[in-house]
């Protein structure tokens, strides 16, 4: 393995040909592009990127605008070592270097950080944002405990949201496209006091019919979209050394129901079974008062950053933050038209934080921060399920058999294990009623601490530390609210608890980094880093087996090594970054279907990855620019006797991952035309930790174009294919059905296109 490694290093780094940061600035009154240099906060002060001894790719506005992108699966694609599946913004799964993070049960905390403007939004079911007039996303791979903190076990992404200007400037889009897509958004900032206090109003709204046609009539085509977002914004600057930052958020999504579709029972008889052809999925027995498939989602946030500069060399900051969110999923989890199973996730957090943080320089040599953090978290996760007792019957006995079911009327409606003895008769019910409710409660505190120190002109060593003390709470609850099943005499997914149970413990534990940077020439810098990643305990209790009690999984654990090469070359035209690392993770949570079909965390033993990014960015003239990348990543669990997943490949993560982007700008008659055409491909991908190649998609690419007329200085039009090719791929396959060996699959969007207008000011 250390010899695949260094094998791997030297080709990186002697070839070192492909992505990093999309920066470029519309920099003239004509719109030409100028290369600017790359600037991240990551080590939370104002840094060119290449100075930053971490493996960092920054995303920029005005990149987000090139290439479309809206959400962070599509932004993912052109991030090496860096992907997100969303099967709907209530359900995503983040995954940095091979490491997924995509519980979302209560108890159970992420493995990515994911922030907005430094506040944690990292909780599963509430870190889905819309990517909207932004500075710029930072996504920092490998753990990073001084930089991110909580959640960072293996990386952490920030949103880094525009905030107001005391220059007025404002700007409106909208537009339409195919699936009947309405979209429009808008910003629009200017100072209240001159030069003490501006204001910044934004939003956007999207809206697009499904993109997999449903059967049923009662509900609407799969996979829609339906979110407005709103963001309001103060800047208050009462003296040069003192300023405050409030931005609230609130988000609002809608779409219709996920297509969970079965790949062994026909919709229709003869109809086709594949992911992207229609689906007849159904809610029945007026499931929770009548829903219908489908996401209801509310999210809001409310932050405030204040800074006071002491001195040059100090200053003081604060962030304050509270985020809560409510959602409401319901889904067909066996993908077929009988009425099996109907499963709904009723999911809310809340959380409060506060971080104080010094940061300091010292005669030019050495400069860091020390801090604190207090973080206090709510939540719970409402799982109601109905299923027909008949249905569960004549399905697990195997009358009903693939590719066709009869019609629930038909099959048996009493208990046939029971029947006759005694001259006993056991109805079944056609509507049978389980919940199982899971609880957590964090409170956390922590100390950490940051110092760079130069030891020559050119040789920066950084180390940090952070130490993390944790109270927590689990509990679970599981009820019938009408009585036990009359097909198993107690539940089919859930075993009583005889009411809430709970437990408690505390935790404490220290992450830290070490890194040095070494500047060869003033373009060319090297670094290496080694750093311990932490994802704390977990207290949990199976809702299949609660007489079990509560078991506490250790803390999963992440040694990292890193090295790499940054550079910025002829006059910054071509930026070349470069990395190589090798990871070991212990006692790696994840989970697997125990013998209720149900999901429950596991120790699943040790893992190691190792692999290298790539990323390049090259701009010869002011109208033409080119930027790649290439990652790839060997994450495996380690051969173990017994354990669950031996040798396997950790799933969410393809091996090798590239992309390509262009931007051309040309003059014409009619104004000024920017033509942006992209590519992404990634290699096979396995939905689980089983490796079975009935659960998982083939390598693929896909393909964009973006096109944008500035018609004058104020008026433009612009238009978009995604997906050219109308390649047929697969977002997620296994699901709940897998647990009875009816997987369902999901499939990922078609050709979408669309055209619009807009005026910037």
């Amino acid at each position: 393995m250390k010899n695949s490694l260094l094998t791997t290093a030297s080709v990186v780094l002697m070839s070192a040909l492909l992505p990093p940061a999309f920066a470029q600035d519309a920099g003239t009154d004509e719109g030409e592009l100028r290369q600017n240099t790359v600037t991240v906060t990551v080590q939370k002060r104002e840094q060119i990127l290449r100075d930053v001894p971490v493996a960092v790719s920054a995303v920029d506005a005005e990149a987000l605008d090139d290439l479309g992108l809206a959400e962070f699966d599509q932004l993912a694609r052109f991030v090496p070592g860096f992907e997100v599946q969303e099967q709907s913004p209530n359900n995503p799964g983040f995954v940095i270097r091979g490491i997924t993070s995509d519980s979302g049960e209560s108890n159970i905390e992420p493995r990515i950080a994911v922030f907005q403007d430094g506040i944690s939004i990292s909780r599963s079911r509430g870190s889905v944002v819309e990517l909207f007039d932004l500075e710029r996303v930072e996504v920092a791979k490998g753990p990073q405990p001084t930089l991110f903190g909580r959640g960072a076990l293996i990386g952490g992404v920030n949103v880094i949201q525009a905030k107001p200007q005391f220059d007025f400037g404002a700007a409106a889009t909208v537009g339409v496209g195919n699936f009947n897509e309405l979209f429009a958004e808008g910003h629009i900032t200017n100072a209240i006091v001159q030069d003490q206090l501006a204001f910044r109003l934004s939003g956007r709204l999207r809206q697009r019919d499904g993109y997999v046609e449903s059967l049923n009539p009662n509900e609407d085509d799969f996979n829609s979209q339906d979110m407005i977002a709103i963001r309001g914004g103060l800047t208050w600057t009462p003296s040069a050394d003192l300023s405050f930052d409030l931005i609230a958020n609130y988000q609002e999504d809608s779409p219709s129901g996920t297509s969970f579709k079965s790949g062994a029972f026909e919709p229709l008889p003869g109809a086709s079974t594949d992911a992207w052809d229609p689906a007849n999925l159904n809610s029945f027995g007026n499931f929770l008062g009548g829903k219908d498939l489908g996401l209801e989602r509310d999210v809001f946030g409310l932050t405030l950053l204040t800074t006071y500069d002491f001195s040059d060399s100090l200053s003081l900051t604060s962030i304050t933050g509270y985020r809560e969110f409510e959602s409401l999923e319901v889904f067909d989890p066996d993908g077929f038209g009988l009425p099996l199973f109907i499963f709904a996730e009723d999911a809310e957090g809340e959380q409060f934080s506060q971080e104080l943080r010094l940061n300091f320089d010292v005669n030019e040599r050495m400069r860091g921060f020390v801090g604190v953090n207090y973080f206090d978290e709510d939540g719970s996760q409402r799982v109601p399920l109905t299923y027909d007792e008949r249905a569960v019957q004549a399905f697990l006995g195997g009358i009903v058999t693939p590719p066709n079911a009869p019609d629930v009327s038909a099959l048996p409606d009493f208990n046939l294990t029971v029947s006759g003895l005694n001259g006993t008769i056991v109805p079944l019910k056609p509507i049978h009623n389980e919940v199982f409710t899971n609880f957590g409660e964090t409170t956390s505190y922590e100390i950490f601490g940051d110092v760079s120190y130069d030891v020559t002109d050119r040789l920066e060593l950084t180390g940090g530390v952070r130490y993390t003390s944790d109270e927590k709470t689990s509990g679970l609850l599981v009820e019938f609210p009408q009585a036990p099943s009359n097909v198993t005499f107690a539940g089919l997914f859930v075993q009583d608890t005889g009411g809430l149970i709970e437990a408690s413990d505390e935790f404490d534990d220290v992450t830290w980094r070490v890194a040095a940077k070494y500047e060869v020439t003033d373009d060319v810098n090297v670094y290496a880093n080694a750093a311990r990643g932490r994802r704390p305990e977990v207290i949990t209790a199976s809702a299949g087996s609660p007489s079990a009690g509560f078991t506490t999984l250790e803390s999963e654990l992440v040694d990292a090594l890193e090295a790499g090469i940054k550079s910025s070359l002829i006059d910054n035209q071509l930026i070349l970054n470069a990395s190589v690392f090798y990871y070991d993770y212990s006692n790696f949570q994840t989970t697997e279907v125990n013998d209720q079909g149900l999901l429950e965390p596991i120790n699943a033993g040790d893992a190691t990855a190792e692999g290298a990014e790539i990323e390049m960015s090259f701009e010869p003239t002011d109208y033409f620019t080119l930027t790649a990348s290439y990652g790839y990543n060997k994450a495996r669990f380690d051969d173990e006797v017994g354990a669950p997943f031996s040798g396997n490949k950790l799933r969410l993560s393809p091996d090798q991952t590239a992309s390509i982007a262009a931007k051309f700008i040309l003059d014409t008659p009619a104004g000024e035309l920017s033509l942006v055409p992209s590519a992404t491909w990634q290699s096979e991908v396995f939905f689980d930790n089983t490796e079975r190649d009935a659960i998982s998609q083939d390598g693929y690419a896909l393909i964009n174009f973006n096109a944008q007329l500035d018609l004058t200085d104020t008026l433009f039009v612009s238009a978009y294919v995604t997906n050219l090719l109308d390649e047929e791929y697969l977002i997620d396959a296994g699901n709940t059905g897998d647990a009875f060996g009816i997987p369902t699959f999901i499939a990922g969007t078609p050709q979408f296109y669309g055209i619009r207008f807009g005026a910037k000011y």
